[in-house]
Order: structure tokens, then sequence, then C-alpha cells
């Protein structure tokens, strides 16, 4: 049995490209399924409630979430 090993040259740029394309449709894809789901949908509705109130915070990074705890 013989084993065939390939190989394809990509450039970063393009691999990157790609990657990031793949995200996108990934987030696409899980936004529409809580649109379409009753509960993803509540969820969305009381967070953004929460949101409006001022009972949610948010944080770019790590060290905001930090900071954030420590208060």
């Amino acid at each position: 049995m013989t084993s065939l090993t390939e190989s394809v040259t990509i450039p970063k740029a393009l691999l990157k490209d790609l990657y990031m394309g793949l995200v996108k449709v990934e987030e696409a894809l899980g936004t529409l399924e809580e649109l379409v789901d009753k509960e993803g949908l509540r969820r969305i509705r009381l967070a953004e409630e929460e949101y409006r109130k001022g009972e949610y915070v948010t944080a770019q990074n790590s060290s905001e979430i930090k900071k954030l705890l420590s208060e």
C-alpha cells in the first residue's frame, strides 16, 4: 500500500482571507440559528432589555474584564 502526500502552497494573505471569510459565515449561521429558535430570540430580547437598564457591561479585552471584576 502506498501513501500519497500532497501539499499546496498558499500565500499567507489568501489563507488569512479564507479563514476570516469562514469565521464570518459561521457567525452569520449562528445568528440565523438563534433568530429562528424561540428560546434564542427570548434570550436576545432579555439581553437587550438588561443592556438598556444598565445591567450589562461590555469589555473589549481581558484587561478590561479584570478591571471590571476588581471594582
